[in-house]
């Protein structure tokens, strides 16, 4: 199965806010719930130890994404370690081409001191150079068609700056039946759950269904899109030299029906 470069809805220009946010807060909120990205923290924290820092530049963030709810097993564990001690000075700025700025707002409210974020629009493929610290990206590397995805990694290994690659989507059968028939579904459940409560996605999920619809449609795409480990290590071919170095594969968590695809480069 190739990889296809289809569109996402709510990752164009034309698509109205009105109707990103709630679906980015929406996808927020079950990434919050399901806590998806919690069983990579270790292989996470081990990547900041070896280029030693604890900030952190998050690119791509949408509604926060899981920065919020992994901050808390950072700062936690392991208990009384060196290493523990470092990361209860992890400080993590969220970005996003379309800043959803309440629901970043509301992420740094829910992690102060640890959590910040940019009003202005970032460009995944030139990062600022204000903005200082390992990159990270969860489920949005696929966004991007394979030369502006080479060129993010290419900006990170150039700066001399960690950069880690994790997504949820699969690009398997598997993964297209998972997400094809429990998106809408899933967006239905989750609306009425995003804090703070509004009434005018109920609209748009229940009445007009524009929100569930455009999340169903992205989630399939998401998963024809998501590279393969095979084509990560060919997007890196080159880049950094001998004083960089790329890690790529699959981690499976102990319940979650997918593996997480994950691709980590640090400077040496």
């Amino acid at each position: 199965m190739r990889r296809i470069q289809w569109i996402e809805i709510h990752d164009q220009p034309w698509f109205p806010r009105f109707l990103r946010d709630p679906v980015t807060d929406t996808l927020e909120a079950a990434l919050h719930f399901g806590n998806n990205y919690g069983t990579i923290v270790p292989r996470l924290r081990r990547a900041f130890a070896r280029a030693g820092t604890t900030q952190v530049v998050d690119l791509c963030s949408g509604g926060g994404g899981p920065w919020p709810r992994m901050i808390r097993q950072f700062t936690a564990e392991p208990k009384n370690s060196p290493e523990s001690e470092a990361l209860a000075d992890l400080r993590v700025s969220l970005t996003d081409r379309f800043p959803n700025l309440p629901a970043l707002e509301r992420a740094q409210a829910a992690s102060p001191g640890h959590i910040s974020f940019s009003k202005e629009p970032v460009d995944a493929t030139a990062v600022p150079a204000a903005l200082q610290g390992f990159r990270t990206l969860f489920t949005s590397f696929h966004h991007f068609p394979p030369e502006k995805a080479r060129a993010i990694l290419r900006n990170a290994a150039e700066n001399r700056v960690g950069i880690a690659v994790f997504e949820v989507t699969h690009r398997s059968l598997k993964a297209l039946l998972i997400f094809f028939f429990l998106t809408p579904l899933g967006f239905m459940l989750v609306v009425p759950l995003v804090r703070p409560f509004r009434w005018w996605p109920l609209l748009w999920t229940y009445l007009i269904p524009v929100i569930p619809l455009v999340g169903w449609h992205d989630a399939v795409v998401s998963c024809l899109r998501t590279y393969s480990p095979q084509e990560l290590r060919e997007l890196t071919d080159g880049l950094g030299g001998r004083e960089y170095t790329w890690e790529t594969g699959e981690h499976q968590g102990p319940h979650s029906p997918l593996p997480i695809t994950y691709l980590i480069g640090c400077p040496l």
